[in-house]
């Protein structure tokens, strides 16, 4: 799973605008702030009221919340980053912080997939809602710490945090992390979506349980499209490196596409080493916009749940109250 720490750390390194310098420190400290007050209200309220707290779904929101307080947690290290443009935490810090973001993102997406599940269970007629709130939870985990496991090999101390890897390994690695943490947990979600709502429209249930089903399930879609929004962008940057000629840096900008625009647009310059030769290349003011969106749009996606969870569930506010 590439982890933002790769492409943030190498494309600060070698840029030095005010964007990097002052937009990214602070919109990382905004996230930091706001995401953890977010989440440490939403499991006030979970935990503390037995009702919620019994209910499978709470078990899996909570699990949710946890991953992105575990993201929240490595905004520091983005905020230092960015200040003095060059990393500074030592090559253990960088492994250990490549290793994380991966297991955070595993565990949210496999939480949000497993709830799909879940849901479907609840509203469909004759199914029954299996579920092990133990097991379940540490299967997620356990699934996300292995298949992060193999991420730790990929990264490199040399002064910076960087991946020093060719574009065949790299392509190894990177389509069937796209695969597993993205593309497959998204059409799992939206399958279950898509039969959730099938039942909703087609069985007679009581007012009062119609609208938490509606509600809970708009609360799943939402928290969906978030991750996937989110994240969207930060993958098509990925394959943008894997495509290009020489990939040693995740921050790499050498496509072909890219070689066009940046002979147009204002260049800033990257030092780019492959395994037969070492030159200079320019990086161009769209790669760095669409560098800096992609960062921005990852800082702040573990900022979300708690205000959706909040602006779907009424009961949620009246305790909060």
């Amino acid at each position: 799973m590439p982890a933002i720490v790769n492409l943030l750390f190498n494309v600060v390194s070698t840029n030095t605008t005010i964007s990097f310098k002052v937009v990214l420190p602070m919109f990382s400290l905004i996230s930091l702030v706001v995401g953890v007050g977010g989440h440490l209200l939403l499991w006030l309220v979970l935990v503390r009221n037995p009702r919620s707290r019994s209910k499978p779904s709470s078990v899996l929101l909570l699990n949710l919340s946890l991953a992105d307080l575990g993201a929240l947690l490595t905004l520091p290290c983005v905020l230092l980053s960015a200040s003095f443009q060059d990393w500074q935490l030592g090559g253990g810090t960088c492994v250990f912080l490549g290793f994380m973001t991966s297991v955070t993102v595993g565990v949210e997406i496999f939480s949000l997939a497993a709830l799909s599940v879940l849901r479907y269970r609840i509203v469909a007629p004759r199914t029954r809602p299996r579920f092990s709130r133990a097991q379940s939870v540490v299967v997620i985990w356990l699934v996300s710490v292995t298949m992060a496991l193999p991420k730790v090999t990929y990264i490199h101390f040399n002064v910076g945090c960087t991946w020093a890897v060719g574009r065949d390994e790299w392509l190894y690695f990177l389509v069937p992390a796209f695969l597993v943490y993205y593309m497959a947990p998204l059409l799992c979600i939206a399958v279950n979506c898509g039969l959730i709502i099938s039942q909703l429209h087609g069985c007679r249930r009581t007012l009062a349980a119609d609208r938490r089903n509606k509600k809970a399930t708009a609360l799943l879609i939402a928290s969906t499209l978030v991750f996937a929004l989110s994240w969207l962008p930060y993958y098509a940057l990925e394959f943008v490196n894997v495509m290009s000629p020489y990939v040693s840096s995740v921050a790499s900008p050498l496509s072909r596409l890219g070689r066009k625009l940046s002979s147009t647009l204002s260049p800033s310059y990257l030092n780019v080493t492959s395994p037969e030769q070492t030159e200079e290349t320019s990086v161009s003011l769209l790669w760095e916009v669409a560098s800096l969106s992609a960062i921005l749009l990852v800082c702040l996606a573990p900022c979300w749940n708690p205000p959706l969870y909040f602006l779907l569930s009424r009961p949620a506010v009246r305790q909060l109250r």
